[in-house]
């Protein structure tokens, strides 16, 4: 039976602070006086979920909670409340830091970087090519991945999906094409060496992502590394799956000869038959990253006839240089990346009408929406919610609608005539190989442990699609990046840091300069390409380069959160003093963003309480040339002129409001000097004292 400890998801502390930051993200929902309580109580509760919490912090809050339960009731009395019922768990949460349903204290990566499957350091990245410093870019890529050219031309970008500048302006940082610009553009590559030998023999069967990409892990770790492959070039899938007007093959081979510089030996034309095979030949463990060589078929009646062609099939004989045509009308079945690449394809080997049949509609293909809107510029027709049924013998296919259309039950099937028919809907393997192993496999793939990625044989690990099912080039990075982890550990007798495969910073690099419009701007920057109806007859690259300033201006939107990890302290601060002039918002994950780098003009007092409670160092508030100057991860959004006390001589900024006040009310027993806030609070205790003392003698 589960136990409620078991399904418990929620934490007391945060439950709190989600409701206090609601009552002030909430127009209108509290009045103005009863703000700065409520953000002094988020305020240490924040602090606390952050682990900057210490035993006085009970005392503090509750003393705030009290506070405020004078001014709203109700959430002065649910603060108490918890203090006082989930004691124990506050407790933890200060004095041991453990938040029993392990929301708090997680580590605050960048969603982007934690989203990536490499985990590539793409805040480093994307500012170091900012500040035009490829050459050390490409450094912080390296650290992460073999192949960042190659990622930064085909990757689906899951990283743009979670970069909460969508959330602020409703456009992702353009961020998988920094990646290309970074690899174009350096003049130097980064120093990569060989490590000290250890005597250990490897052989790696498939020359795709996952088994460069562990190839390049084991080789700088000192390791004897072979690649075996059947095909006549390595690259697997990037080469013989993607096609070369999207992944051109001189920018693929010079990522390969990276790999064999490290003392990387690839044996091409190798088909292993044997899965024990070079245990057998005295090698120290193997890896089993083949991927998934073979199309799927239609499983429908008839999908084994001629005219029938499978869509990776067609894809790899293209790269092959076996030049098949096709056409002139050509149906593709599948939604995915693979189906898109097929239906171009098509138009290149000789098709004039190529069709798409999907059983959803568009906005639920799978497909990277842009590469869906490459190909319907080429002219590529959509045709939504139906399934093929069987395959005719005169070049017709049958269709029914989908169930997932809205008029499912009152369209009648359809049969339509084409020359060819390509199945795009998913890979398969050849894994008949594996018999007289223990190598076990469930749904076409090879059974691993999923932290070690070892088979039920000893010494044999697997890697990339054949394990996990088939994904993208960067996923296959990070499985080989893991496979390369483990195998160390396992030929070293040492435990593996699968630590060091979480999200790290690779670079501590300064703030790009960006004015508060640029960092909320919606305008994305776009990469110019061959026009459609040109480059469709041609497998050349169909992209001109992305120039490297407008990059660097694309760069500025990153709001940098490796820096600003989005806790929402110097928000919070500045509501409690009354300025009002931080404005954030909340992303889906929880994490606070900016939204608003106008308003600290108009507001910010130049007070300093937002940066010293600022865990990071994501904002500045310093003394400059005569200027007290506010920034915000790089960005200027407020300078304030210095003033100089005519009582103590100190500087200090003062708002417009203060500066009026003070000559008012001061300016006769200063001479029209300005006093800093400290000497005119003082002048006026001291005026208040003389005009008690007149008041009482006369």
């Amino acid at each position: 039976m589960t136990t409620e400890k078991e399904t418990k998801k929620t934490c007391p502390v945060t439950d709190i602070l989600e409701n206090l930051r609601a009552q002030l993200h909430t127009e209108g929902q509290l009045p103005a006086k009863a703000r700065p309580a409520v953000a002094r109580v988020a305020r240490i509760v924040t602090e606390v979920t952050l682990g900057r919490g210490n035993i006085r912090n009970f005392e503090e809050l509750a003393k705030a909670a009290k506070e405020l339960e004078q001014i709203v009731p109700s959430l002065g009395a649910a603060v108490l409340a918890s203090l006082k019922k989930d004691r124990e768990e506050w407790t933890a949460h200060v004095e041991q830091n453990t938040c029993e349903a392990g929301i708090c204290f997680v580590p605050r990566s960048a969603p982007c970087q934690v989203a990536c499957p490499a985990h590539i350091d793409i805040p480093s990245m994307m500012a170091r090519v900012g500040h035009g410093d490829y050459a050390q870019s490409l450094s912080v890529l390296a650290a992460d991945t073999p192949l960042p050219d190659s990622c930064g031309l085909v990757c689906p970008a899951p990283c743009e999906d979670v970069c909460v500048q969508k959330a602020v302006s409703g456009a992702a940082v353009f961020i998988r094409p920094m990646k290309h610009v970074a690899a174009r553009c350096a003049d130097v590559k980064p120093n990569l060496e060989k490590g000290a030998p250890t005597g250990k023999k490897i052989a790696i069967v498939g020359c795709g992502p996952a088994g460069l990409t562990a190839a390049y892990y084991l080789a700088q770790k000192g390791h004897d590394v072979e690649i075996f492959d059947e095909r006549a070039q390595p690259g697997g899938v990037m080469r013989y799956g993607i096609p070369n007007y999207r992944l051109p093959e001189a920018k693929l081979n010079a990522e390969i000869d990276v790999v064999k510089n490290l003392g990387v030996k690839i044996n091409l034309g190798h088909t292993v038959r044997d899965a024990k095979e070079f245990q057998k030949k005295g090698y120290d463990a193997t890896l089993l990253a083949t991927g998934l060589q073979n199309s799927k078929p239609l499983g429908v009646e008839g999908d084994k006839q001629d005219f029938v062609i499978g869509g990776m099939d067609f894809l790899s004989a293209v790269r092959n240089g076996k030049n098949p045509q096709v056409g002139p009308h050509v149906i593709v079945i599948g939604g995915g990346n693979a189906a898109i690449d097929v239906a171009m394809t098509a138009f290149r080997q000789g098709a004039t009408k190529v069709q798409m049949w999907y059983r959803r509609n568009r906005a639920q293909m799978p497909a990277n929406p842009h590469e869906v809107e490459l190909a319907l510029a080429e002219g590529v027709e959509l045709v939504e919610f139906w399934a093929p049924t069987r395959v005719l013998p005169d070049n017709r296919i049958e269709f029914e609608r989908s169930r997932y259309a809205p008029d499912a039950k009152t369209v009648a099937p359809v049969t339509v005539r084409a020359d060819h028919i390509m199945a795009g809907i998913g890979q398969d393997a050849d894994l008949s190989w594996l018999e007289g192993s223990n190598i076990k496999t469930e749904w076409g793939n090879i059974v691993v442990d999923q932290t070690s990625l070892l088979t039920d044989e000893p010494g044999i690990f697997a890697a990339g699609d054949i394990a996990h099912g088939a994904s993208t080039v960067v996923a296959a990075i990070g499985s080989g990046k893991r496979a390369a982890e483990s195998i160390n550990s396992y030929l070293m007798g040492v435990p593996a840091d699968y630590e060091s495969l979480k999200p790290q910073r690779r670079d501590e690099v300064p703030f790009l300069e960006s004015t508060p419009a640029q960092r909320v701007s919606p305008e994305r920057a776009h990469i110019e390409e061959i026009d459609p109806q040109v480059r469709k007859f041609s497998h050349e690259f169909m992209q001109f380069d992305w120039d490297e300033k407008v990059a660097a201006v694309e760069a500025e939107r990153c709001l940098r959160c490796d820096i600003c990890i989005g806790c929402g302290l110097c928000e919070l601060a500045c509501i409690e003093v009354g300025a009002e002039a931080l404005k954030m918002i909340e992303t889906k994950n929880g994490r606070m963003v900016f939204n608003d780098f106008t308003t600290p003009a108009e507001k910010c007092i130049g007070c300093g309480a937002c940066t010293s409670v600022c865990p990071t160092g994501a904002i500045i508030v310093e003394d400059r040339d005569g200027y007290r100057v506010t920034e915000i991860t790089g960005t200027v959004v407020r300078k304030q002129a210095l003033e100089v006390c005519s009582c103590c001589g100190e500087t200090f900024s003062a708002s417009v409001n203060q500066e009026m006040e003070t000559r008012m009310e001061l300016g006769k027993m200063t001479r029209g000097g300005i006093l800093c806030p400290t000497c005119a609070r003082a002048k006026s205790a001291e005026s208040m004292q003389q005009m008690q003392w007149m008041t009482s003698v006369f």
